[in-house]
């Protein structure tokens, strides 16, 4: 062959580079005709092949992504085309591949600490979450997948050989459905909250069991006589203010204005500030706790025995006093039910309960209203009998 048939042929005949394969005119022709729909041919000036995917879904920009592997280029398309069937395709989201474990953690660190009380009980919740969902992308998570742990929570037994509370579960959404809104609309990690179209467990009526006058007196009679120098003073602020345990037990003295006989909550549950009026038997009682030796800013109103800076732990000296009195059917937070009933009776509007309380939705509240009526009944009927009495004598 002559140099000049030689250039002809490589002319007539060029060769193409796929990574490190090389393949002809008449290859590279039976390669276009076998490509999928959306998969194209790009050759650069050097005769290298690379494969351009385009996928684009209606309502939703085109996106496009080259590779130097046809295995690799097909495993996209068909990835799109499967997140595009899910309902999850998001091409305008560049952190869409970010997992709900990495969400979790970024929500505990840097929002959690913004979040006043019961950060223990979310942070409990989304760490069973993570440990559930957290190796999916959030843009992943369906709403199915929710739904299918959501009925496994219901199912879970827990303390007491029970079915966990419906309201439990309530929260375990709630503090997931919170993450995912965080997630959508602060850090662009997701573009929908799947949460929202999950539905929740019916949850009954606020469970409302309160003391009598009687009861309160047998159950502080018993407090007394605890071998707890706590219990007893615990339960009489609970009861004269309201406060949660969880406020009661992380109280310090910074806290406390005796002067101006009020106790200060700059971080109450629902994140707002609380002012708890301190009065008569319940000022004396708190009072009393002061350390004749002095007692400084930081410390607690009640701290442990053996280690001052947590407070102490008066679970079992309360269920041994409960046990004593013979009180049936009553937890520690139903003194904060008790305080309430008992505003409720005495006249007290829902508005000053909700105040005290630190309910932040008065529909909370409302669960006293028919104790409020009742009383508004009994005044009426009071009423009756004062106004009309000569007249019904009369018979008329």
């Amino acid at each position: 062959m002559t140099i000049d048939q030689s250039n002809e042929a490589s002319t007539a005949d060029p060769t193409y580079t796929i990574k490190s394969r090389v393949i002809d005119m008449k290859q590279l022709d039976a390669l276009k005709k076998k490509l999928p729909k959306g998969i194209d041919l790009r050759i650069s000036s050097s005769n290298v092949v690379t494969f351009r995917v385009r996928f684009r879904k209606r309502g939703y920009p085109g996106e496009s992504k080259t590779f130097s592997d046809l295995k690799l280029a097909k495993k996209w398309l068909i990835e799109q085309q499967r997140n595009a069937d899910m309902g999850i395709y998001l091409p305008h989201l560049k952190t869409s591949k970010r997992t709900l474990a990495e969400a979790v953690d970024r929500y505990l660190e840097t929002v959690l600490p913004c979040k006043p009380g019961n950060a223990d009980n979310t942070t409990r919740h989304l760490n069973w979450w993570k440990k559930q969902l957290g190796e999916f992308a959030l843009s992943a998570i369906r709403p199915q997948m929710i739904a299918e742990k959501r009925d496994e929570l219901s199912k879970g037994i827990v303390r007491g050989n029970q079915l966990r509370n419906p309201a439990t579960v309530v929260r375990y959404l709630s503090h997931l459905s919170h993450l995912f809104t965080i997630a959508c609309k602060e850090w662009e990690w997701v573009s929908e909250n799947p949460v929202r179209k999950v539905s929740k467990p019916s949850v009954s009526p606020g469970r409302i069991r309160y003391l009598e006058k009687n009861e309160i007196k047998t159950l502080l009679d018993c407090t007394k006589q605890s071998k707890s120098k706590d219990l007893h003073a615990v339960v009489v602020i609970a009861l004269g203010t309201g406060m949660r345990l969880s406020e009661i037990m992380n109280l310090r003295w910074e806290q406390v204005d005796i002067v101006n006989e009020v106790i200060k909550l700059s971080t109450s549950k629902n994140g707002d500030p609380r002012f708890i009026p301190l009065k008569g038997f319940v000022l004396n009682t708190v009072k009393s706790k002061a350390d004749p030796r002095g007692i400084k800013a930081k410390d607690l109103l009640f701290p442990s025995p053996y280690d001052v800076k947590k407070p102490t732990d008066i679970r079992s000296a309360w269920e041994t006093a409960i046990k004593k009195s013979g009180i049936q059917n009553f937890r520690f937070h139903d003194l904060r039910h008790t305080t309430a009933s008992h505003l409720a009776m005495s006249g007290k509007g829902l508005h000053d309960i909700a105040s005290l309380l630190g309910h932040k939705d008065l529909q909370v509240t409302r669960r006293y209203a028919h104790l409020s009526n009742a009383h508004k009944a009994k005044m009426v009927s009071e009423l009756n009998t004062t106004l009309f009495e000569e007249a019904s004598e009369d018979g008329v």
